[in-house]
Formats: C-alpha cells, sequence, structure tokens
C-alpha cells in the first residue's frame, strides 16, 4: 500500500492530517503503519482510532528507545576506549584531556550525532503521545457535550 496523499482516500488523509501529518512518507515506516491502521480503524469512531494510533506509535516508541539505548551505549563505548588508547599508546597523562581529544574525532561526532538524533526521535515520540492523549480527551469532551445536548433536547421534546 502506498502512502501518497494523492492515492489515498480522502478520509484517510484528512485523518492523517486531524494526527499532524500532512504529507505521508510512503519511505517512513511509521506513516505506512499509520495508513494501514486509518484504513483498518475507519469504520470506529474517532476516540477508538486514537487509541489504535497510540499502539502503532508505542510500538515505535520501544523501538526508538532501544536505538536510543544503542547509539548512547556506542558513544559513551568509544570515548572511553579511544580516551583509554589515547593515554596508553600516546602517553596522555590527563584523563579529562584524553577525553577531550577522544570527542574532537571524527567518529566520535558521528557516534554523538547518532546519540542526540536517536534521543530527539524518542523524545518526539513521546510528545505525539501526549498530543494524541490531549486529542483523546478532546473527543471525550466533545462526545460528552454531544450527549448533554442530545438528553436535554429529549426532555424538551418528552415534555412537551
Amino acid at each position: 500500500m502506498t502512502t501518497e496523499p494523492r492515492q489515498l482516500d480522502p478520509d484517510i488523509i484528512e485523518r492523517l492530517r486531524d494526527l499532524g501529518i500532512d504529507n505521508p512518507n510512503p519511505d517512513d515506516p511509521l506513516h505506512k503503519k499509520l495508513v494501514q491502521t486509518m484504513y483498518r480503524t475507519r469504520a470506529l469512531p474517532v476516540g477508538q482510532q486514537i487509541v489504535a494510533v497510540k499502539f502503532d506509535i508505542n510500538s515505535e516508541l520501544r523501538d526508538a528507545g532501544a536505538r536510543f539505548a544503542k547509539a548512547k551505549t556506542d558513544y559513551d563505548h568509544y570515548i572511553d576506549k579511544e580516551a583509554t588508547r589515547i593515554r596508553l599508546a600516546e602517553g596522555e597523562k590527563s584523563g579529562e584531556m584524553a577525553i577531550r581529544r577522544a570527542n574532537a574525532s571524527d567518529e566520535a561526532y558521528r557516534l554523538l550525532l547518532t546519540y542526540r538524533l536517536a534521543e530527539q526521535q524518542e523524545r518526539a515520540l513521546r510528545k505525539y503521545l501526549d498530543t494524541l492523549d490531549n486529542q483523546v480527551e478532546v473527543w471525550r469532551t466533545l462526545r460528552a457535550d454531544e450527549r448533554k445536548a442530545d438528553e436535554m433536547i429529549a426532555r424538551g421534546t418528552a415534555g412537551a
């Protein structure tokens, strides 16, 4: 299934926009998963659709957490290993200077960038879940308002 907007049904495009996805990326695994979820749950009330989306986000968050942990561990391990190498092989007396020199390498830069990107991706998914929680609360409030209005109308016609 492709996720290009022109090939998706209009109601699916609208639901994705409600989820903050204006241009679904066909190469983004999360977007693909959300499109499939929107099709699978299209007949359900909005609140249930959002809960289904939260399951998708939680799954992605679990994977993002693993990527974040691995990236941080890879970076920390590299710095420790390189600083030790600098101290032993090059005779650097200062541990702090060895760490600074290790951090100045291109490899440290690459690993640190990977680590920080993984951290931001994990953080963004957590914020996305918070936003979805807010959407569920708005939906619940709207539903409660609708029920109250229906109840008032029913009382008005019953008393007439």
